[in-house]
């Protein structure tokens, strides 16, 4: 008996596939060397940032993306950045869809990863949210 809750709480707790969308971006020369700069402690060097234009999302539902980077050699992917929208956790199944553009600023394991590189696959995870992730387009800025 125990066993099965535990297999039923791990598939419950596992990522859904929907909710999962690994992208792969160039990486402009221009982020790329500011990345460089700012991965070697200079702070006066430009922070990158990932744009999400033509994000779908539900009128009102509360939305968590994480970026998460490629997996290192324990198989773990590091959080790159954590961004979302303030709504309810209840949202009525007739609600709208909205679009919008999104601004996600990287956090340091981002610049030191996207430094002197040319392309990088990032994983977009969705959390709190019902509608699978649906963009026009993702690039580095």
């Amino acid at each position: 008996m125990l066993a099965i809750s535990l297999a039923i709480t791990m598939m419950c707790a596992a990522a859904d596939p929907h909710m999962e969308i690994a992208v792969r971006l160039v990486v402009p020369k221009q982020v790329a060397a500011e990345a460089a700069v700012r991965a070697t402690g200079d702070a006066s060097a430009a922070a990158p940032v990932l744009m999400l234009e033509g994000l779908e999302v539900v009128s009102g539902e509360r939305v968590t993306i994480e970026v998460l980077g490629p997996a290192d050699h324990k198989k773990t992917r590091p959080v790159l950045a954590v961004s979302g929208l303030v709504g309810s956790g209840s949202v009525s199944a007739n609600a709208p869809i909205e679009t919008m553009d999104l601004v996600v600023p990287l956090n340091d394991k981002a610049t030191r990863l996207i430094a002197r590189k040319d392309e990088v696959t990032l994983t977009l995870r969705l959390r709190n949210g019902h509608h699978p992730l649906k963009f026009k387009r993702a690039y580095l800025r």
